[in-house]
């Protein structure tokens, strides 16, 4: 009974012990390192000026930005072509 114990509380522990090395630590490393490169992205939003936008004081949209507005859009995609693979 005592030996059946012990083999079991082993086998618990190897099992432990490959869940939080295998799985538990390589999670926690990636969400600290994910933590840390969104804490630097909003660090470098912070340093950039704000984005500046072209007014003018007459209200009116530029001329650039009328012309872009009334180019026609294209209705597709690109056409890409493509070979088949026989196996």
């Amino acid at each position: 009974m005592n030996l059946s114990r012990l083999l079991l509380y082993i086998l618990l522990a190897f099992f432990l012990y490959k869940f939080v090395f295998n799985f538990l630590v390589p999670v926690l490393k990636m969400s600290w390192r994910v933590r840390r490169q969104i804490k630097e992205f909003q660090r470098q939003q912070q340093q950039q000026p704000p984005f500046q936008q072209n007014t003018s004081t007459s209200g009116r949209p530029s001329s650039s930005s009328a012309n872009k507005a009334a180019a026609p859009s294209p209705k597709g995609g690109e056409y890409i072509d493509f070979e088949e693979v026989k196996d």
